[in-house]
């Protein structure tokens, strides 16, 4: 499958004249998963590298402006330089919502624990009893 010669599991049993649950099972180890991991990355960062570069260089003299500017775009952009970013960022330290604290407490009304940056108000109220059941 590797090297072409097979689309599929069942085209790979045929070829070497195994089951193809049998191959299924085998391609399912662990040291046979890092084989084909191994073989895969030699083959990307060789010839199949080479042919990629060189079909994305063709593609930037295409016909179509659309797929040249998309090669012209990947092919800045592997080599770090990467277009401005749309819209605008804004970044902001500002805690949104309510922070409702529901312990009743002896000593009066409940307390905001935990970061000294988060602000709020502390509202007291009296707990609502409720008849036995959830409301």
């Amino acid at each position: 499958m590797l090297d072409g010669r097979a689309r599929s599991i069942t085209d790979a049993a045929k070829l070497v004249d195994m089951a193809r649950e049998s191959l299924s099972r085998a391609l399912a180890k662990p040291h046979v998963q890092e084989h084909v991991r191994q073989r895969t990355d030699r083959l990307l960062k060789g010839t199949t590298l080479i042919r990629a570069a060189g079909r994305l260089d063709r593609l930037i003299d295409a016909q179509s402006e659309n797929v040249a500017f998309r090669a012209t775009e990947l092919a800045l952009g592997l080599n770090g330089y990467r277009p401005p970013q749309q819209g605008t960022t804004v970044q902001a330290n500002v805690n949104v919502g309510w922070v409702i604290d529901l312990r009743t407490n002896a000593d009066g009304a409940g307390q905001i624990l935990g970061d000294s940056t988060v602000g709020g108000t502390i509202i007291d109220a009296e707990p609502v009893e409720q008849g036995g059941g959830l409301a």
